[in-house]
């Protein structure tokens, strides 16, 4: 039993360096990397006007094909940006 606890182990670290070994590569191409955003940044300014003109938060996030919890986290993500964009244009 020990054995094959060990041989888990050790297929669990080849693993994680292939990954670790895959995700280098993609930045060195300058490739992103990770799991990809569920909106894009048109559909995140869309669904953000929509909320502004009244919508309702989960009728937005049903008609996008998302979670409440995706939406609002896409929903920070364009306030964020937002906030950087007008610090830009104020330098």
């Amino acid at each position: 039993m020990a054995l094959l606890a060990m041989f888990a182990q050790m297929e669990r670290i080849y693993i994680l360096e292939c990954a670790a070994g895959a995700r280098a590569a993609k930045e060195a191409r300058g490739l992103p990397t990770g799991r990809p955003a569920k909106l894009n940044a048109t559909t995140r300014a869309g669904a953000a006007q929509r909320i502004k003109d009244g919508a309702i938060p989960e009728q937005v996030a049903a008609e996008l094909g998302v979670s409440r919890s995706t939406l609002y986290r896409e929903l920070r993500k364009h306030r964020e940006g937002a906030i950087v964009a007008q610090a830009g244009r104020e330098e």
